[in-house]
């Protein structure tokens, strides 16, 4: 087996754990695939009106062009909702 194909395996291989989502102009962002978790739940703690920052692999999927991203749960333009006004009469 030749070295360059032992080097496409092992590139194939190591690429295996990793999230790529397109961007405009053709580029590509990359995340470790265990980034998925924690973007998903920054997105559920701004739904909850927690005044946090935006995940980078949140802002990373909603700058893309590809809808299958852009408008996912892992997208940062969920918005910061928040808590209604507590009307209860003390």
């Amino acid at each position: 087996m030749a070295l360059r194909d032992q080097l496409r395996r092992l590139q194939k291989r190591a690429g295996g754990g990793t999230v790529k989502i397109p961007q405009p102009g053709g580029t590509v962002a990359r995340f470790p695939a265990g980034e998925l978790e924690t973007a998903f739940l920054t997105n559920v703690q701004r739904l909850r009106g927690e005044n946090i920052p935006a995940h980078p692999l949140a802002v990373a999927a909603a700058a893309s062009p590809d809808a299958e991203w852009s408008t996912s749960a892992f997208s940062a333009t969920v918005p910061i909702v928040t808590p209604p006004e507590d009307l209860s009469e003390p």
